[in-house]
């Protein structure tokens, strides 16, 4: 029996905001996992995505592709020093504030957010608080073999984050993209979830056919791409609807899991 694979974004599309699947999306989950592969692909760092993943038995794509599980190892790529050091000049010249992500640790260079620390809200969180490390340039770069992708969020001053991307772009050999208008993303040289879903599809020798996507952002849009059903959430932005084959409910109202108990066979 030819199987499917499924992958699923996590935040405003597999989840709510208090980190919750609904029951009925976990049901549809379980029912279909014996001709189904299902995988979470998030921006969220390893140890973050797998707290959800775990939940349905789920493998994963995290750090937006930057390291994701295979069928018997795991594979994970670097942002590299070079690309560290670029980073670190245009966050100082424009008193920015970004966060580097390892499987496990966030690296910081300003202050902490409340809504990265640990709570039932959160969508990043370490219940470690030795997992988040304020840092120099120094610092940072002894980090630099384990830093798998960053992001730079500025939620006052949006317009300087075109230009801070520009910079980027121009100063980097890195996939910079943005999954909200309030951030950048920043990920290894031709990495994303879809370079990560294409391997996947190789070693389950599982084709674009039987491949599902779902996701609302806008760092959705190239996975969308590797399967016949991309799913947008009814939540998404138009722009992102508009690179989607489908179209299903709001996270809110179970749209995995509708999409799923009419498509899956």
């Amino acid at each position: 029996m030819t199987k499917n694979l499924v992958f699923m974004d996590i935040d405003d599309t597999l989840v709510n905001n208090h980190q919750e699947i609904s029951k009925f999306t976990k049901d549809t989950i379980k029912q279909n996992q014996s001709n189904t592969i299902f995988y979470v692909a998030t921006g969220r760092m390893f140890t973050s995505a797998k707290v959800i993943a775990d939940e349905i038995n789920a493998k994963i794509v995290a750090s937006n592709g930057g390291i994701f599980q295979n069928r018997s190892e795991i594979i994970q790529f670097h942002l590299g020093e070079n690309n560290l050091k670029n980073i670190y000049h245009i966050l100082e010249e424009k008193n920015l504030s970004a966060f580097f992500f390892s499987n496990h640790q966030v690296f910081y260079n300003r202050s902490l957010p409340k809504y990265f620390k640990h709570s039932t809200n959160n969508r990043i969180a370490s219940p470690n608080p030795g997992d988040y490390l304020k840092v120099n340039l120094p610092l940072l770069l002894q980090h630099s073999d384990d830093i798998i992708n960053g992001i730079i969020i500025e939620d006052t001053n949006i317009d300087i984050l075109e230009t801070a991307k520009k910079e980027l772009k121009d100063t980097t050999d890195l996939n910079i993209s943005s999954s909200f208008k309030n951030n950048i993303e920043l990920i290894p040289d031709h990495v994303s979830k879809a370079t990560a879903i294409h391997q996947i599809q190789k070693e389950y020798d599982i084709t674009p056919e039987n491949t599902f996507t779902f996701g609302d952002g806008e760092n959705d849009i190239e996975m969308f791409s590797m399967s016949k059903y991309s799913v947008a959430m009814g939540n998404a932005s138009d722009v992102v609807k508009s690179h989607a084959n489908f179209i299903t409910d709001s996270y809110l109202n179970d749209g995995i899991g509708n999409f799923l108990q009419e498509h899956l066979s």
